[in-house]
């Protein structure tokens, strides 16, 4: 499941359970995660992009079949 939460014009959404990531535990993603600094007092950590593959090809809706090509073409440069 998740939560949706608005806040300056911004959506979050925060997932407990992600489809595509099941055989995968928290502290894995965690781990793994990218994190992002906005500033000295903000830090924000994102699904590593192999997580996002596996999680947007689960689900496999026609804007998530958008993202998976955008990441896997993000991912072979970044791979190189």
């Amino acid at each position: 499941g998740w939560t949706s939460f608005y806040a300056a014009g911004i959506e979050i959404d925060f997932m407990t359970q992600i489809p595509g990531l099941e055989h995968t535990t928290f502290d894995q993603c965690y781990q793994d995660a990218a994190i992002i600094e906005f500033s000295n007092d903000l830090q924000v950590r994102f699904l590593h992009i192999n997580h996002l593959l596996l999680a947007k090809k689960a689900t496999n809706r026609s804007k998530d079949q958008i993202d998976i090509e955008y990441l896997s073409r993000l991912k072979q440069l970044t791979d190189k």
